[in-house]
């Protein structure tokens, strides 16, 4: 069996609205949901630091930033790959990171990362300012992600950089945003989190993520409510689905191609399945 996690992140300096989704896949490709709730970001920490393997985790927040930012926070040397960019971030206050993303972008705007930019028009840049939510999402995942790299190095997989030890006793972790993995599913991935039609759309998700998946979820109803009446539920449902579709299969998803490589190990990249 394969422990699967399935993360709605949030960085809100209040520490609430983060969702995390857990269960088992079992070889028949079920994923028997045994926990879906609100979480601290310190139980998340703990929870994934400390969860059996193998397991993946799909996480919805961005694992890295823009090249150019990357250089403006450390222009004596360019970061190179995320490791060495979550150094340079955490070495920083969250006032800080602020203040030197808005001087960047007063010269440069908001660029998106090179995979976005190509695969996810529906994507925000992770220097977005409008969505309130975007830039402490950024830098308060990318401190767990620093946090774990460094107190247990050989526990993770963070693909595209390069494995590091057995890929049966690790931890994937994968970048994943729900809305881009339900759109590769052929689902409503605009207008159900809020709108006139959020709860129709909502409905629509949980009643074809399996069939849409190829993940069977026996228990389903058990947090079908729950997923109805919170976006939040259902985005850690959704990502935990996308968790265990990699589990079964890396290869249904698009990986970056050779000359996407350097960049993605630098900026991240968003994990969902190619196109049929």
């Amino acid at each position: 069996m394969t422990t699967i996690i399935g993360v709605d992140f949030s960085g809100a300096r209040a520490d609430k609205n983060t969702w995390a989704a857990r269960g088992l896949l079992d070889s028949d490709g079920s994923l028997v949901l045994e926990s879906v709730q609100s979480t601290r970001r310190e139980d998340l920490y703990r929870l994934l630091a400390e969860i059996p393997v193998p397991a993946v985790a799909a996480l919805d927040f961005p694992f890295g930033v823009p090249a150019k930012f990357a250089a403006f926070l450390s222009p004596r040397r360019l970061p190179s790959d995320m490791p060495d960019l979550w150094k340079v971030i955490d070495s920083i206050i969250a006032d800080e990171f602020i203040r030197e993303r808005n001087r960047f972008v007063i010269q440069h705007g908001e660029p998106k990362r090179a995979g976005d930019q190509k695969y996810h028009p529906e994507s925000y840049s992770p220097l977005h300012a409008v969505n309130p939510n975007m830039l402490p999402m950024t830098y308060r995942g990318i401190r767990l992600l620093r946090r774990w790299h460094e107190e247990q190095r050989y526990r993770w997989r963070v693909p595209p950089l390069p494995l590091a030890t057995a890929a049966d006793a690790v931890v994937t972790l994968l970048e994943l945003m729900p809305g881009a993995l339900l759109k590769s599913l052929g689902l409503p991935y605009k207008g159900y989190k809020r709108g006139r039609d959020s709860i129709q759309r909502r409905t629509q998700i949980l009643d074809s993520l399996s069939s849409k998946s190829g993940i069977q979820l026996p228990n389903l109803k058990a947090v079908y409510k729950g997923c109805i009446a919170n976006d939040d539920c259902l985005d850690s449902v959704v990502a935990a689905v996308g968790a265990a579709m990699w589990a079964q299969n890396p290869d249904r998803f698009r990986h970056p191609a050779d000359d996407e490589l350097s960049d993605a190990q630098l900026e991240g990249w968003i994990y969902v399945p190619k196109p049929a």
